[in-house]
């Protein structure tokens, strides 16, 4: 840019009508806000196109949830999930990941004030299954060791352990 645009830019200044703040009221907002809280923000981790349809037909079919799901694009990508129910909402966090046509879908639960520029995927649950252990070492112990030498452990599945399947870890 020319330095004389920027000048020009540098002396703008706001009349004082345009520098009276605009009053926003809180018309429903509880209903709102309380619609919100049970909403995940999601977004698919790909760099090609997404049939977004197809996606969310799938995702409303596998979660059992069909109209009682609304999925909405809010832009850059991002997704929010508005669900009826905090069980329908939890069922969805605890048995994740989800993924549609090979593309993983990354959750963050809603917050109060919480903007598409704000929306940060730092991390992703997943289930990890361990192969080929010694009989000795398929036991909830050995699973949080190993599971922290991963990453950051949130459990060790022990159903595999009490049944007559414990072929391998699941942590």
């Amino acid at each position: 840019m020319d330095s004389d645009f920027i000048e020009r830019i540098q002396r703008i200044t706001l009349t004082l009508e345009e520098e009276q703040p605009i009053m926003v009221r809180a018309v429903h907002r509880e209903k709102i806000l309380e619609e919100y809280f049970l909403s995940l923000i999601g977004k698919f981790l790909t760099t090609r196109p997404l049939n977004l349809k197809a996606a969310k037909n799938l995702l409303r079919s596998v979660w059992k949830l069909g109209s009682d799901l609304k999925i909405v694009d809010v832009g850059d990508g991002l997704l929010q999930f508005k669900f009826s129910l905090e069980s329908q909402l939890r069922w969805v966090w605890d048995n994740g990941p989800w993924s549609f046509d090979n593309n993983i879908l990354a959750l963050q639960r809603w917050e109060k004030g919480l903007t598409t520029r704000m929306v940060s995927f730092t991390s992703l649950l997943m289930w990890v299954q361990v192969w080929g252990l010694s009989f000795d070492l398929i036991n909830e112990e050995a699973g949080l060791d190993i599971g922290r030498g991963i990453g950051f452990v949130v459990k060790v599945d022990c159903r595999a352990l009490a049944s007559d399947q414990a072929h391998f870890l699941r942590i």
